[in-house]
């Protein structure tokens, strides 16, 4: 990770997410600002690398700083630091495609664990809101005797496979690949090439933007 923007009102908040920053990456080019207005200061030329924000600024909302990035720096990962871990701020992030929801309590050990994953392309997700979000699953072994009618009909509209429908829902619940694998018994190379192959069918980028997509697909409830 080469380049940082925190956009926090909490002074101590800023410190302590660059010292944990600066510890995963020493030369990290790093910034931290307050608001809104001074974080859109630091949007032209190469600003933002790794996005992290609160939901609520002193002079807007943070959800606008990730959709902005999303659409001005797709290539840079967004998260969400907050205290709320609710449901409706849950799903109004996810909406974003945050690639992380961290929540501030999580410890300064468990957010340098997260950051790390973030910075690997993996999702961030404070453990909280991973079982906030195994929770509103309807659990059900991967295989099922009801065979093909796991593909939904929203599934079947954008070609996803019986298979890439299992994938996509046990990705959702927070599994990485390797856990995939061994449910679906299966090498996690091929779970790597079926995420592949979902990203590109839902066209999302990342995992939390495809965990809304299997929302809004029924394989997974958030809003019950």
């Amino acid at each position: 990770m080469k380049r940082a923007l925190i956009v926090d009102p909490d002074a101590g908040e800023q410190r302590r997410i660059s010292d944990i920053l600066l510890t995963i990456w020493p030369q990290i080019d790093l910034v931290a600002t307050p608001g809104l207005k001074a974080a859109y200061g630091h949007f032209g030329g190469s600003m933002p690398g790794l996005l992290i924000t609160d939901f609520y600024l002193p002079d807007g909302s943070g959800l606008e700083l990730i959709e902005q990035t999303r659409m001005l720096y797709p290539g840079s990962p967004r998260v969400i630091l907050t205290r709320h871990d609710d449901d409706p701020h849950l799903l109004a992030a996810l909406r974003q495609g945050v690639d992380g929801y961290i929540l501030k309590d999580q410890g300064s050990d468990g957010t340098l664990q997260l950051m790390a994953a973030i910075g690997n392309g993996d999702p961030g997700l404070s453990p909280e809101i991973a079982r906030r979000m195994m929770q509103r699953f309807e659990e059900r072994p991967p295989h099922s005797d009801q065979g093909d009618s796991l593909v939904r009909p929203g599934a079947e509209s954008t070609g996803l496979t019986r298979r890439e429908v299992e994938v996509l829902s046990l990705l959702s619940r927070g599994w990485d690949r390797h856990r995939v694998g061994n449910a679906l018994v299966i090498k996690s190379s091929t779970v790597a090439g079926h995420i592949k192959s979902i990203y590109l069918k839902l066209n999302v980028s990342t995992r939390a933007e495809a965990t809304l997509a299997a929302v809004k697909l029924g394989l997974v409830d958030l809003e019950h």
